[in-house]
Formats: structure tokens, C-alpha cells, sequence
């Protein structure tokens, strides 16, 4: 037997064991640290629902995409474009009315609320584009029209006749005896004061059952009753017949509208105009009734019957925090319209602060937030603020808390066309005289999308509902796309970014601006170690040499985002020295 010793059985074997099973032990640390650490991020993003991470974005399907050439935008010209939508980095495409209806009010007037209007194509367009939406991993969410229908569907035919299941599906009055005239409506006059929000009385006479009807909107609008419990199924059922078709959820239109006071004998008091409806007044027997949270309660029933990530978001113009917090108690999110209604070109960076702290105020971990800075009833941003704050605007709704909803067009910066009186479609506007329709109609709003700078600028070979805005040559998606600085790619770089943890939960933390509070705008978004700066400028001058080092704990950072400002993006600057022109902006990464 020899008598030399195994290199196992020899101090050096021992101590390579020895080094070999701590390295072991500290690779299996690391590894489960790691693997925890990505767990806990992937748990909490997991915990959140896709239209919390997601953006939307508007489209007004007459005016997005024409297909065959008729010069109306539809379904199968959205779904053509929705690689475009896909790219922008957004997450779910929100599409206003397409049903079958007479378009007194361009859809928004149902005659059919399970019908595609064959202006925008038929039921098997609608699931083409419903699959290529899926195949994109986009979300659809429709535009849901409860307060009224046309004068057209066929519950109001039915209930204008008596007919014993319909004839208190909308809200009718005898009215009262007419002093003197009065000769087309059988001696009779509307029961009340109430307006309708396009102008004049809200109640119509109608020949046929002899009685008044109301219409919060036009009289081709009248509005239904919900008090009446199979007023409620039907448009549950609707809900569900859309659901099964495999949308994500609704947005639903004039919520505040859907209750009347029972009594229709009160006039409301203190009305400014007897022709004018203002949002300021005083309409507290016509908007804003108690009633409507229980029929989001049942419709938020309707839609975990299919899933629990179904998104619920209701139009919720000048309503208080206290109402709001009632509308997220009862399963949907009002929309929160604070950046359109609070703010005019006078306003600077206190102003917009401002708006944004009673946005946030009193919202429980519940309370999802949102916002939102057009849509098809308001100017678009260069207009209500002029064309030199676009970056600013679409940098702000993008890195707030909350789910953002975007305009179609805002992303490349398109302006309000002018259409004269002779052009103007909107009924809105029509029911004003040329000297006053401009205050009133929303169609330079709703002008075609700008795709490149060919004929009607690539959105119908045939001659637009609407003109082409003259500026299209300049400004379009494929402009954009090919220059190496524009609102597009500004667009398009912070919405990547809001897939950032930091951009997706809702810390915010505002940052003090000592010198130029009125100028500068300056928050934090943060999200464990990763700490971003948003620096943008509000005021109405230039801001020169800002520091925010103090407030923010550190003097440098790094340009993540740059919008139009004179630095180079992904370059390190000094938080001692910001300087910035009005509507220009930064999101910096914090070092």
C-alpha cells in the first residue's frame, strides 16, 4: 500500500472544498436576492390592471381614417391604422360612437345600439378590427351613450305611441296651459324652465302622444328615464352583448345628465339665460342626482360577470371631489377634466400646480387617478394654449400619476381648423347665427387625422366630411417620423418611459422652485432607487439658471427625455443651472 496521501484527503483538497461551498452559498444569496427582488417588481406590476399601465387614446372614427373613399372615417380604416397606434406606445384605443344612428349629433344620437352605422362599415369590420387590435395587444374600449337615444330607435317610436312596455322608457309631461298662442303644441308649454345644453327649452312637443318630452341635449336626443327598471336591463344588456364581443370596457357619455328631479314642475333657479346653458349655473334638478351611483354600481356587476380588469370611465365635466369620490365608490373612474377646464392661455406654472394638488387631493389608495388635456369636445392644446406649450402638455399628462387618455393628433401637434359658417356641421354651432357659432361648434376640433402630405393628407381619397386643415403639408405622421426632433418622437419617448415603474405607481412629489415658482413646474416620480426629475416650463418668459439641486438632493442628472430645449438628450447637466424657454421641458434621471 503507498504511502502517499489522496490530494482529497489533503489540507489543500479541504480548503478548495472550503472556498468552493462559500462561493456556492454566495451565488445561491445573490441569486435569491435577485430573483426576489425581480418577483417583487414583477408581483407588483402584476398587481396593477392593464389600464393602469396603460395610455389611451381617442379616436373619432369619422375623422381618423376613410377606407372606400366616401370621405367618413371608419372601422376598417382605423383598423388599418392601428400598427401606427401600436408604435405610439399606448395601450388601448378608446372609439366614439359607430352604432347605427341618424347622425344628428354624429353618433352620439343611437338609434341602434347593437348595430354597426353602415357609414362606418358592418359587424364583421368591427371584429376584424377587434382582432387585429388583440394581434397588437391593444385594449378597445367603446364610447357607451346611456342618457338618451335618437327620436329614431325603436323604444322612442315605440313609446311616443303608448305602447304599454315603452311608454315610460323616456321622460314625458302634459305641461302646462299656454296663456295665449301656443297653437302647435295644443295650447300647452313646457312644464318648467329647464334648458337643453345645445340652447332653448330642454322639452319638445310631440304630436303623435301629445305630451312634452325631455332632451337634455337635442330634441332629436330625449332622453332616457333610468328611473324605469327595464330601461335599466336593456342597457345592461348592451353592456353585455359588447362584453361578449371582447371589448375591454366603456367610456360612458354625459353621466350627470342620466336623473331628473321626479317633480317636473320646479324651475331651476338662478339661470343666467333663457336661452343659454351654462356649466357654471345652478342645474341641481337636472345634473348631478344621487341616483346614477347605483346604476354604475350594477354596471360594474355587469362587467366583473366577464372579468375583473374590465375598465369603467365616465364623462364627468364640473362635478366636486365629493361626487368624484362617489363615483369610485360605486366601480367606475370619472374622467378628470381639471387640465382642460381650469386652465387658459393666462395661465403659468402656480396655476397648472394648482390643478394638479385638487386632482390628487383626498383620493384614497382605492381611487385610481386620471387625466386628461383634449378630446372631441374642447380646442386642441396649440389652440388653448398656443402652439409653442404642445411638448410641454403631452410631457406633463404623460408623467403624472394615474392613467393618461390622449387625443388623436395631440401627438404630432395638430391645430383647430377654421371652417366658416357655409362648412360648419356640428349642430352644436348651428343652432347660433354666424356671428356666435364659432363659440359653440366642435368641429375644428374633429378635423382629419394628418397622415402625410399627399391629398387630404392620406386620409381619404374622396373629398373629406370635414376639410383637411391647410397646415398638413407641414404637419403629419410622416414628417414627424423622418425628422430628427418633433412632437411625434417627443410623444413616442415618454411614452416608452411610462413603462418605467417610477412613472407607473402614483408617488408624486412636487418640488420647490425658489425664484421661479410661476415659471417652472418641477415634480419627482420615483419608484425604489430610481428617482426622475420633470422640469417644465410655464410661465410666459424665459427661466434662466433654475436650481433645484437643494429640493432635489443632488446636482446632477441625466437628460431622459428632452423637449425642445437647447440640450443634448442622454447628457448629464446641472440641476444648479436649468434654463429653460417657455413650453420647452426636461425629464431628467436623477444621479
Amino acid at each position: 500500500m503507498s504511502s502517499d496521501k489522496k490530494f482529497c484527503q489533503t489540507n489543500k483538497c479541504l480548503m478548495v472544498i472550503l472556498v468552493a461551498l462559500i462561493a456556492a452559498i454566495a451565488i445561491v444569496c445573490v441569486v435569491t436576492f435577485t430573483d426576489e427582488d425581480a418577483r417583487e417588481k414583477a408581483n407588483k406590476k402584476a398587481a396593477l390592471k392593464w389600464w393602469q399601465t396603460s395610455i389611451v387614446y381617442q379616436i373619432y372614427p369619422r375623422s381618423f381614417q376613410d377606407s372606400d373613399g366616401d370621405g367618413t372615417g371608419d372601422l376598417r380604416g382605423i383598423r388599418s391604422r392601428l400598427g401606427y397606434v401600436s408604435s405610439l406606445g399606448v395601450g388601448a384605443v378608446w372609439l366614439s360612437p359607430f352604432y347605427k344612428s341618424p347622425m344628428r349629433d354624429f353618433g352620439y344620437d343611437v338609434q341602434n345600439y347593437t348595430e354597426v352605422d353602415p357609414l362606418f362599415g358592418n359587424m364583421t369590420d368591427f371584429e376584424s378590427l377587434m382582432q387585429e387590435a388583440k394581434s397588437k395587444k391593444l385594449r378597445v374600449i367603446l364610447d357607451f351613450v346611456p342618457n338618451h337615444t335618437s327620436n329614431e330607435s325603436y323604444w322612442f317610436y315605440e313609446s311616443e305611441r303608448g305602447n304599454p312596455k315603452y311608454k315610460d322608457y323616456y321622460i314625458w309631461s302634459d305641461g302646462l296651459t299656454c296663456p295665449s298662442g301656443c297653437t302647435d303644441t295644443g295650447g300647452r308649454q313646457p312644464p318648467n324652465n329647464w334648458l337643453s345644453v345645445f340652447g332653448g327649452s330642454a322639452w319638445k312637443w310631440n304630436g303623435i302622444r301629445n305630451k312634452f318630452y325631455y332632451h337634455a341635449f337635442l330634441d332629436s336626443q330625449p332622453d332616457l328615464n333610468l328611473r324605469n327598471e327595464n330601461v335599466q336591463k336593456e342597457l345592461e344588456e348592451v353592456l353585455r352583448f359588447w362584453l361578449r364581443k371582447g371589448v375591454d370596457g366603456f367610456r360612458a357619455d354625459a353621466l350627470k345628465f342620466m336623473f331628473e328631479a321626479k317633480n317636473v314642475s320646479q324651475d331651476e333657479v338662478g339661470l343666467r339665460d333663457t336661452f343659454t346653458w351654462y356649466e357654471t349655473d345652478n342645474h341641481n334638478l337636472t345634473t348631478n342626482l344621487p341616483d346614477v351611483y347605483d346604476i354604475l354600481k350594477n354596471w360594474r356587476g355587469v362587467l366583473e360577470e366577464f372579468a375583473n380588469d374590465k375598465f369603467l370611465i365616465a364623462e364627468s365635466y364640473g362635478i366636486s371631489n365629493e361626487v368624484r369620490n362617489q363615483y369610485y365608490d360605486h366601480g367606475s373612474i370619472p374622467f378628470n377634466f381639471a387640465l382642460i377646464q381650469y386652465l387658459n392661455k393666462s395661465c403659468n406654472a402656480l396655476c397648472v400646480k394648482s390643478v394638479i394638488k385638487n386632482s390628487l387631493a383626498d383620493l384614497s389608495p382605492s381611487y385610481w387617478p386620471n387625466f386628461v388635456i383634449g378630446n372631441h369636445d374642447n380646442s386642441r392644446v396649440a389652440n388653448r394654449f398656443g402652439v409653442e406649450m404642445i411638448d410641454a402638455f403631452n410631457m406633463l399628462l404623460l408623467t403624472l400619476p394615474g392613467t393618461p387618455t390622449s387625443y388623436y393628433g395631440e401627438e404630432i401637434g395638430m391645430r383647430d381648423t377654421f371652417y366658416s359658417y357655409k362648412e360648419t356641421k356640428d349642430p352644436a354651432g348651428l343652432n347660433f347665427n354666424e356671428t356666435l357659432y364659432q363659440d359653440h361648434t366642435r368641429d375644428p376640433e374633429r378635423s382629419p387625422m394628418q397622415w402625410n402630405d399627399i391629398l387630404n393628407a392620406g386620409f381619404s381619397n374622396g373629398t373629406p366630411w370635414l376639410h383637411v386643415n391647410k397646415n398638413y403639408k407641414l404637419i403629419n405622421v410622416k414628417t414627424e417620423q423622418l425628422a430628427k426632433q418633433s412632437h411625434l418622437n417627443v410623444y413616442t419617448q415618454l411614452a416608452k418611459l411610462r413603462q418605467n415603474s417610477a412613472f407607473t405607481y402614483n408617488d408624486l412629489t412636487f418640488v420647490d422652485v425658489d425664484g421661479n415658482p410661476e415659471q417652472i413646474l418641477s415634480y419627482i416620480r420615483t419608484q425604489g432607487a430610481a428617482k426622475y426629475l420633470v422640469v417644465l416650463n410655464f410661465g410666459h418668459s424665459y427661466a434662466n439658471d433654475v436650481d433645484l439641486s437643494d429640493s432635489v438632493g443632488s446636482d446632477r442628472g441625466r437628460i431622459v427625455v428632452n423637449a425642445m430645449s437647447g440640450y443634448l438628450p442622454n447628457t448629464t447637466i446641472s440641476l444648479k443651472q436649468i434654463t429653460l424657454s417657455r413650453g420647452q421641458g426636461l425629464v431628467v434621471q436623477v444621479l
